[in-house]
């Protein structure tokens, strides 16, 4: 397709070496009179008329040949683009040029390991895991858009005090040699067994989903059934072994079940449980420099960081257990995996504190792996993380050891039976290409409209519902909406909404580059809706259908949802 008008802009702005004065704008709907607006990239309170190289750059920009008018009579300068122009870019369009390899010259040559998913290997997922899920897989969707080698990674946990609930719900519920029925899903079967395990027991139902309530959780010892087995565990207990064992793999293979329902797949995941011995390495190398310190009264191995979020980071209990703190330390600062790709780690934002905290920790203990990664980049691995606020659902948040959780797989159930039942609803997905895609898509698609730090108050009913925040049905209904309206004049150049839908196809370019620079697909993610309602509101020419839909398609790709 050649160059972006926007980019094409710029540097006619801006000449030869020059600062481009001017930036271009699409209009909000289709306007007869012009294609973009210009606003003036001036200091406050001064008049470009006066400006000797404002106005100069307006000159060399009549001048080119896909400028057809410009005009500068009013306060705001505005461009009709050429017909010829127009129409070239929309016949690339419907032919296909606005293809795969459109973009992938924004980040060619550059690696990337995104870790998300992440929950624990006690319980299935729920709404709350969502939000990381639809997060990390649209950022690395539009790595992979922009050319960038990507693989899905996710750090499971798999031991600790959660690991040890879980074990003890299964032994109590079903018999250490016991498993699910053959029609139960196998991590539906181990949530249930570790949420009656957690509400009977002493903690009362804590939940275990947040960073402060998980540690705290953690750091205390209950001997009781849990701690016991998770011991015995650390032990090499063969039967505690093998309960850990089946409980771990019943949990990982029913979630990745239902990653399977929402297309997103994984390339590498790494369990926690695989780097004890570093955390053992650790632990008496930071007690050895008094880095580390032992609390008085229960023996708890932990580091005073002097920081009001968290004063005091446990990281091992005195029976050897090692907290989230120190799992998640041994990792970053140990795997040699990690030198070669610019990693970045997808999680809720109650983790800054353990971040921040671990980042300082390792720079302290001056760990590095065998490959020279650690301290010297500045507290080790990730090179970023990208903080998710929390979801909640009726006024609190959720938390699946807390029964009545929203899971994952219902949510995603209930979307197809209302798509299914529902007479108008099921009209709409005849007409789309792929209808067994809709509901992953709607589900993952509704977090990614929304600010990512700003905590999301969900609610099902909010997901079908026309032009009211839901990416995934806003995309979906443009998909279904299919072109049986008439040219407007004798050429499709005359048609504004086709000029419209030409020049909005020309943004999409610039809001990959932003979620590419920024890891921020929420721009991207309102371009695409607003494109989508706009096509949606009326009947439009199948010209304009032919541009719509390429664009649309690329979205789905570039937020990740075309597995869906």
């Amino acid at each position: 397709m050649g160059e972006n008008i926007f980019t094409t802009f710029d540097r006619v702005a801006a000449g030869e070496g020059g600062k481009a004065l001017w930036a271009a704008r699409a209009p909000y709907r289709p306007e007869p009179t012009l294609d973009l607006m210009l606003i003036p990239r001036l200091p406050k309170g001064t008049d470009w008329h006066q400006d000797e190289a404002a106005v100069a750059a307006l000159d060399r920009l009549e001048a080119e040949p896909w400028v057809a008018a410009l005009d500068r009579a009013g306060k705001q300068p505005t461009i009709k683009l050429a017909d010829e122009w127009i129409e070239a870019q929309g016949e690339a369009i419907a032919s296909g040029s606005f293809g795969v390899s459109e973009f992938t010259d924004m980040a060619a040559g550059n690696r990337y390991a995104v870790y998300f998913w992440g929950a624990n290997t006690t319980k299935a997922l729920h709404i709350g895991h969502l939000r990381n899920l639809a997060v990390g897989n649209a950022i690395a969707g539009a790595l992979k858009q922009a050319g960038a080698r990507i693989e899905n990674r996710s750090l499971i946990c798999d031991v600790g005090r959660s690991m040890g609930e879980a074990m003890a719900g299964v032994a109590t519920r079903a018999g250490e040699d016991s498993g699910p029925d053959a029609n139960e899903k196998s991590d539906h079967f181990v949530g249930f067994c570790y949420a009656d395990y957690v509400t009977a027991s002493r903690n009362g139902g804590a939940g275990d989903d947040g960073a402060e309530d998980s540690v705290a959780r953690e750091s205390t010892q209950y001997d009781d059934k849990a701690d016991e087995l998770m011991m015995r565990v650390l032990d090499g207990d063969q039967k505690a072994l093998e309960l850990w064992s089946r409980t771990r793999s019943w949990v990982v293979s029913g979630q990745r079940k239902t990653l399977a329902r929402l297309g997103i797949a994984f390339d590498k995941v790494i369990y926690e449980s695989d780097y004890l011995p570093e955390v053992a390495e650790y632990m008496n190398q930071g007690l050895a420099a008094g880095t580390l310190t032992k609390r008085w009264g229960d023996d708890m191995v932990m580091y005073e960081t002097e920081r009001e979020e968290l004063e005091e980071m446990p990281l091992v209990r005195s029976d050897g257990l090692p907290t989230q703190h120190m799992r998640a330390l041994a990792y970053w600062a140990a795997a040699d995996e990690l030198d070669d790709v610019i990693s970045m780690q997808v999680c809720g934002n109650e983790w800054v504190a353990h971040v921040t905290c671990r980042r300082k920790l390792i720079d302290e203990m001056g760990l590095q792996n065998g490959n020279g990664n650690g301290s010297e980049r500045g507290g080790g691995p990730p090179t970023y993380d990208i903080f998710h606020g929390m979801v909640a659902r009726e006024n609190e948040s959720i938390s699946s050891s807390k029964k009545g959780a929203l899971l994952i797989d219902e949510l995603v159930e209930w979307l197809e039976d209302e798509l299914a039942q529902n007479p108008e609803l099921a009209q709409e997905m005849a007409r789309h290409p792929h209808p067994e895609a809709v509901p992953a898509q709607v589900a993952l698609g509704y977090f990614l409209l929304q600010p990512t730090t700003k905590q999301v108050r969900f609610g099902k009913e909010k997901l079908l519902v026309e032009g009211k925040g839901s990416l995934g049905w806003d995309l979906a209904r443009a998909q279904a909406h299919h072109g049986s309206g008439e040219i407007e004049g004798e050429r499709p150049a005359q048609d504004p909404d086709y000029r419209f839908a030409v020049v909005q196809s020309e943004h999409y370019r610039v809001h990959l580059a932003s979620a590419v620079e920024e890891f921020d697909v929420a721009p991207l993610s309102k371009y695409l809706s607003h494109f989508a309602r706009w096509y949606c509101e009326d009947e439009r020419a199948p010209e304009v259908e032919a541009v719509v839909q390429p664009v649309l398609e690329q979205g789905l790709r570039g937020l990740g949802l075309e597995g869906a």
